[in-house]
């Protein structure tokens, strides 16, 4: 009897052949799934301003171009949007007409901006990478407005 506590416990001693890994495995674990996902959650309050600025830059050009019947003035108008942004908007704005656009009487005008969004930006510490992020936005002329 004593022969077969002695094998148990000798059974029970012996180490598995995983001993050792958790080290390893928490290291891949938190570098594969914890930092893509903190890195998307930082980025996230970006894209989602930058969409929103591209946004307003569209509706800023296309009322100011509407109500000046200037579509230079539209686009300066975008950029004073993005430049309170904080945005070079030589640079991270890009505004264009859309061709069918008429700033005539009663004509409908379609502004699409374009704005430089970071693929991933770490607060204090900087960006990585960009995309492009697009709206659109269309404002019709007054048809009994006052003017040329």
């Amino acid at each position: 009897m004593t022969s077969r506590r002695e094998t148990r416990g000798a059974a029970k001693r012996c180490p598995g052949v995983e001993g050792g890994y958790v080290s390893l495995e928490l290291v891949l674990g938190l570098a594969l799934l914890v930092l893509p996902i903190a890195l998307i959650v930082l980025t996230l309050p970006t894209w989602l301003a930058r969409q929103n600025l591209a946004r307003l830059a569209a509706q800023q050009a296309a009322r100011t171009g509407v109500i000046a019947a200037s579509p230079e003035q539209g686009a300066a108008a975008a950029g004073t949007v993005v430049a309170d942004a904080g945005l070079d908007p030589a640079t991270e704005l890009r505004l264009s007409w859309e061709p069918g656009s008429s700033f005539a009487r009663g004509g409908l005008v379609t502004a699409r901006a374009t704005v430089e969004s970071p693929a991933v930006s770490i607060p204090f510490l900087g960006s990585v990478g960009s995309f492009p992020l697009t709206a659109t936005f269309s404002e019709r002329v007054d048809q009994y407005r006052s003017g040329p």
